[in-house]
C-alpha cells in the first residue's frame, strides 16, 4: 500500500456483467469473477467469463471451485476441477484455486496434486492460490514455488485485529516472494488504514465494501 492507503492493485469480486461494469467505472484494476459468494465463491459459467472479457478491459481472474470445500474428496471431486479448470484454457483468464490436503496428525498442506491439476488443465493462466493458504499449518513457501505459474496468493492474515493481521501478511510476503499476497477478507476501512503502514503489500482484493 503506499502512504496514502492506495493499493497498486485493487481486485474486485464481481458476479455478473453489472457489477464489473461499475467496478471497472469505480476504479478496480482487476477483477475476480466468482458465482454463489454466499458458499465462499465457486466456479462462474464459462458464458459469464466470456461476455465479461466482451464488456470490460480489466484483467481477469476466474474462480475454479466446484464445491464449497477446501479439501479434495474423492476423484470426482478430481474430475469435476479438471474439468471447470479445462473450460477456461482457451480464455485469456488467470485463475484462482487452491486445496489443502489433512495429515494424520492433524497438520495440513497444500495439496499440491490439485493445484498442478489446474495449472496442467489451463497451461496459459497463472494462478492465485485462495483463502485455503490459511488452513495450512506449517510455511508454505516451499509448495508454492513448487507449483507452476502459482504468482499470487489470497489472505486475510492472521490476529486479533488488522493491525496485527497487516504484519502477519507482511511477514507472509517477505516469506513468498516474488509471488505476491492479495490482502482480502472482510477488509474494512480501519484495514486499509494500518495496510498502509506495511509497504510490501500492494494489492487489495473486496467485496461487500466495493459495493458500501
Amino acid at each position: 500500500m503506499t502512504a496514502a492507503g492506495q493499493p497498486d492493485v485493487l481486485e474486485v469480486i464481481v458476479l455478473s456483467v453489472e457489477d464489473a461494469v461499475q467496478a471497472e467505472a469505480g476504479g478496480a484494476t482487476r477483477v475476480e469473477v466468482v458465482r454463489d459468494i454466499h458458499e465462499d465463491g465457486l466456479t462462474p459459467d464459462v458464458r459469464l467469463v466470456e461476455a465479461l472479457l466482451a464488456k470490460v478491459r480489466l484483467p481477469l481472474r476466474v474462480m475454479v471451485r466446484p464445491r464449497n470445500t477446501f479439501l479434495v474428496g474423492d476423484a470426482t471431486h478430481r474430475d469435476e476441477i479438471a474439468r471447470d479448470a479445462a473450460q477456461f484454457a482457451a480464455l485469456p483468464v488467470d485463475l484462482v484455486t487452491g486445496y489443502v490436503r489433512a495429515a494424520a496428525d492433524g497438520s495440513s498442506a497444500l495439496d499440491e496434486e490439485a493445484l498442478a491439476l489446474v495449472a496442467d488443465r489451463a497451461p496459459n493462466a497463472r494462478l492465485t492460490v485462495h483463502r485455503a493458504i490459511e488452513r495450512v499449518s506449517g510455511d508454505p513457501t516451499a509448495a508454492l514455488h513448487r507449483v507452476p505459474r502459482v504468482d499470487r496468493v489470497l489472505s486475510a492474515g492472521a490476529g486479533s485485529g488488522w493491525a496485527e493481521r497487516a504484519v502477519a501478511l507482511a511477514d507472509l510476503q517477505a516469506r513468498i516472494a516474488p509471488v505476491r499476497v492479495i490482502v482480502g477478507g472482510g477488509v474494512s476501512r480501519d484495514g486499509v488504514e494500518a495496510l498502509a503502514a506495511q509497504p510490501t503489500l500492494r494489492e487489495l482484493h473486496v467485496g461487500r465494501i466495493a459495493r458500501a
